[in-house]
Order: C-alpha cells, then structure tokens, then sequence
C-alpha cells in the first residue's frame, strides 16, 4: 500500500483553497486538522504530526460515529505506511485492539464492516493523501496473522530478546555513563537485536561517544506504565559496517543524520550485562547476557 506524503502545512493550504474542505474543518493547528466530513457536528477523521508542520504520521478516525476517535493509525518509521494500530474498545464486541507496542489489550477481529461504512472519509482520504479505506482494510487482512504472531513473540520472548522488546516498545530509554566522577544521563531511541548481541547507537563526534571510550561501564533504564526495567553492563564497539546498515534499516529516521559511511556513526553491544525487570505488582525478574 502506497501513501503519498504530506505535511500538516500542506494540508492546510489544500483545505483553505478547497471551498468543500473549508466547511469540513473543525480545527486546525500546528500538528493537528481535524475534520467532520460527513457534516453531522462531530469530527470524523484527525491528521496529526509529531512536530508542527512536518508530515503526518498519524490518522485518527472515528468508525462508530460517536464522535470519538477510536482507530489511530501510526507510521512510527516514517516510510508513510501505518505500522502500529490502535483500536480503542467501544463496548461492541466486534473491536479489540492491534498494536505492536503499549499496554492494550490486544487480539483482531474483521474491521472491514466498519471501515467499508466509512465511505466519505474514504474519498477524502484517496483524494487527498492517496489512501483509501479500502486499501486500509486489505493491508490490515492481510498483514492480521504477521501482526499476531509478532504479537505472540514478544509476549513469549525470553532473555535478551525480552529485554530487546521492552526497550524497543517503551521508544524512549536513559543511558547513564560516567564523564570523570560525575554521572551523565540523557535519552536515547536506538536499538537493535543481532546474532544475539543488543545494540544502541550513537555518533562518534558526541560526548557520551567519548564517555563511553574511557569509562564502558553504563546503565540503561526504560518504563512503560507501572514497570521499569535496567539494564547495567559494558559497552563494546562493533566497527562491523553492516550492523551499521541493519540499523538504519530497522531505524530510517536516523538516515537523515547518519550515514555507515559518514566515519561518525558508532555501534556499541552489551557485554557482561544484567537486566532487571521491575514493577509495582510482581517480583523482579533478572536477566543476564
């Protein structure tokens, strides 16, 4: 299924020139446009970005006509193809929820009744971002079974791997190093599973780069809800180019930054690291690799 990429400022422009679009507009803002398509008060259909102006990376609809939002669909990768579902439950037993990441309770069941009846966000859809419903519905069809038993991997994951998809799901982690005799921490995003090995990465040219050089001694710590897991152990350089590639494959919204040729970007793996699973209802589980 193929997206023709837009920005929210694009958008935008394309509503205040379009009279019919124009009548649809609840509300516009930076990272936000919000529409009602079919002209009953409530709001159908949400186009949203991360940062102001940029290009959306998410759509939200409202499917049962409450005037709720109920399907959000995510393009965490940015390659203009929504890889995370949301379907939030609405007392009908006809919806559960699809997500590669986050705590909802998770399942699938035929949205196509429900998505086919939506056939004016459809058009608006196809029209102005080259996507419709229908294709929506087949790309959900037909990628259901991969989605569950990707599903079912991680809740079955043991050891690293365990690790590996807390750390991918919770998107956002602290790296802790030593600069001198003083702690450093700051946010980090990159993460990869190889030939058993847990990757991060980061850039030659940055201060953790050199902390980590003189001091490999770190830790990372990561939450989701009511759990929290850390991870202490050394870190050792991998100059390997094609772990390199592989992460900016599974991670593209470093490619604007880096390069595996650029001599700046830097792969390091875990050595000798013992992990912590921690949360407020059960006892710790620990990890070693």
């Amino acid at each position: 299924m193929e997206v023709r990429q837009i920005s929210i400022r694009e958008a935008k422009k394309r509503i205040k020139n379009d009279p019919e679009l124009s009548k649809m507009l609840v509300r516009s803002g930076w990272r936000e446009i919000t529409l009602d398509l079919d002209g009953d008060g409530m709001a159908d259909v949400a186009f949203a970005s991360e940062k102001a102006g940029r290009k959306i990376d998410t759509i939200a609809i409202d499917l049962t006509g409450n005037g709720e939002f109920n399907l959000y669909l995510h393009d965490f990768d940015g390659n203009g193809i929504p890889d995370t579902v949301y379907i939030i439950e609405d007392g009908s037993e006809e919806i559960s929820a699809i997500a590669f990441g986050g705590e909802v309770e998770l399942g699938f069941v035929n949205l196509g009744v429900k998505i086919a009846n939506l056939l004016v966000a459809e058009d608006f859809m196809n029209r102005e971002l080259g996507i419709s419903l229908a294709d929506l519905n087949a790309y959900l069809k037909a990628n259901a079974e991969a989605m569950l038993k990707e599903i079912e991997k991680r809740e079955e994951a043991q050891g690293i791997e365990k690790v590996y998809y807390f750390l991918k799901d919770a998107t956002t982690y602290y790296l802790a190093t030593v600069d001198g005799d003083k702690p450093r921490v700051r946010p980090f995003g990159t993460i990869l599973l190889r030939d058993g090995k847990l990757y991060i990465q980061t850039g030659k040219n940055k201060d953790v780069s050199k902390q980590i050089s003189a001091n490999p001694s770190v830790e990372i710590c990561a939450c989701m809800g009511d759990s929290w897991l850390r991870v202490a152990g050394e870190l050792v350089e991998d100059d390997d180019r094609d772990v390199r590639v592989e992460m900016l494959e599974k991670m593209p919204s470093l490619k604007p930054l880096y390069d595996p040729d650029d001599g700046n970007m830097q792969m390091f793996y875990l050595k000798d690291a013992k992990a912590t699973f921690s949360s407020f209802t059960a006892e710790p589980e620990t990890v070693e690799f």
